[in-house]
């Protein structure tokens, strides 16, 4: 299990390192002599300045006043008069608070470890060693 494990972990960091060199090798700079000249120069862009966009105007937007509304009704009842407080709820006496027994707690339990048992070692073949090449 513990060999699995480092095989997967060797496997891991080989791939990292592979994807690392492979990342850095894709990184060089093409290097050209100091003294390179094209065969031909380039020509240079020639600017054309845009065509002039025609003087206009937007006309300016003309809107209607607002309507005038109507003013609002006048009541034609008088407000209606105050409400009464709401009634106060009666003070009712707190129960008593019950008293509890205490609990019995259970007597506190020694812990029960498991321990693994190491197994015995495999009994002795009977074949000779050289069975084993």
């Amino acid at each position: 299990m513990v060999s699995q494990g480092v095989s997967f972990t060797l496997v891991f960091l080989l791939a990292t390192v592979i994807a690392l060199g492979e990342a850095n090798n894709n990184r060089k700079l093409l290097y050209t002599p100091a003294n390179y000249q094209p065969d031909s120069p380039l020509p240079s862009p020639v600017y054309s300045p845009p065509p002039p966009s025609p003087v206009y105007s937007p006309p300016s937007p003309v809107y209607s006043p607002p309507a005038d509304l109507p003013p609002p009704p006048t009541p034609n009842s008088s407000p209606p008069a105050d409400l009464p407080p709401p009634p106060r709820p009666a003070k009712l006496p707190l129960p008593p608070t019950p008293i509890y027994p205490p609990v019995a707690l259970p007597p506190p339990q020694a812990y029960k470890a498991f321990y693994y048992r190491k197994s015995p070692p495999p009994p002795p073949s009977s074949k000779p060693w050289w069975w084993l090449l």
